[in-house]
């Protein structure tokens, strides 16, 4: 029975992200939904709604304040969210390789790139405060501020949000070209939904745990990080020109993937010292 409330919860969590997202930050019009009289009828249908199953149930393993399974050892298994994470962003991109238009397989690819350069920092400096017996001491809070602001740049490539959104120059459509209305929706759908989930990842990866803090204080800074997020997020895509992505790689893997790993070694030695 937790484990339906917590699905439940998860979707609500999910399609109501999802939705602030396209609202606030890229404009799309994911809502209301267009009705849905038939299954997909082509992979990239497919793809998207499987895409959606999975960000579903990883909002539902990630540790949130007041979960509903909290004693239960799949909440906040770092296997079990890895796996459902990657494979909610790997499944649209088998599906866009096989894309008929060059022009939305070269996009798909694009995306792919940026996303898994972000994803690379983001799992590195989210899972070292998520997954470790990091405290809050002064040397401890100080590594956890550099990992906050390496998956600050992270999270926004991982999520294609802001300066790392999804290139539309060569085809309006982008990856979504020649898909019919019904699946470019849920297409649109499962992107905003990923992107929330890349954003839920570092959140809950920074919030202080039920050790430190209260679960309604854990609940409100929660809360209070994704509304900073996507103000953010949406200043910068309104003030920043679109990301290339020699640069997006650039950033994440030279730059805020090294200085991830250093800081995690650093507050390892630090947690054991």
């Amino acid at each position: 029975m937790d484990i339906l409330i917590a699905i439940g919860l998860a979707f609500v969590i999910a399609s109501g992200l999802s939705v602030l997202i396209a609202r606030v930050i890229t404009g799309v019009r994911i809502w209301p939904a267009p009705s849905m009289q038939r299954f997909p009828q082509s992979i990239d249908g497919w793809a998207a709604l499987v895409c959606i199953v999975l960000v579903i149930l990883a909002f539902a393993a990630l540790p949130w304040p007041f979960h509903p399974a909290s004693d239960q050892s799949w909440v906040g298994h770092p296997a079990l969210i890895g796996v459902l994470v990657e494979s909610a962003f790997l499944a649209p991109v088998f599906a866009g390789l096989l894309a008929s238009s060059p022009l939305a397989a070269r996009t798909v690819i694009r995306e792919a790139q940026v996303n898994g350069a972000g994803r690379l920092a983001l799992w590195v400096a989210a899972g070292s405060l998520l997954w470790s017996d990091t405290g809050w001491t002064g040397l401890e809070v100080l590594g956890r501020i550099v990992l906050f602001v390496a998956g600050l740049v992270a999270v926004a490539a991982a999520a294609g949000l802001g300066p790392f959104e999804p290139d539309t120059s060569l085809s309006p459509l982008g990856a979504e070209e020649g898909l019919d209305e019904r699946e470019r929706w849920l297409a649109y759908a499962a992107r905003h939904m990923r992107a929330g989930l890349a954003l839920a990842l570092f959140v809950v990866g920074v919030v202080p745990g039920m050790e430190v803090v209260q679960p309604t204080i854990a609940l409100i800074i929660v809360i209070a990080l994704f509304a900073v997020l996507i103000a953010g997020l949406r200043r910068a895509r309104r003030t920043l020109p679109r990301v290339t992505l020699h640069t997006t790689v650039h950033w994440c893997l030279w730059y805020m993937l090294p200085v991830a790993l250093i800081t995690s070694v650093y507050l390892e030695l630090v947690t054991r010292g």
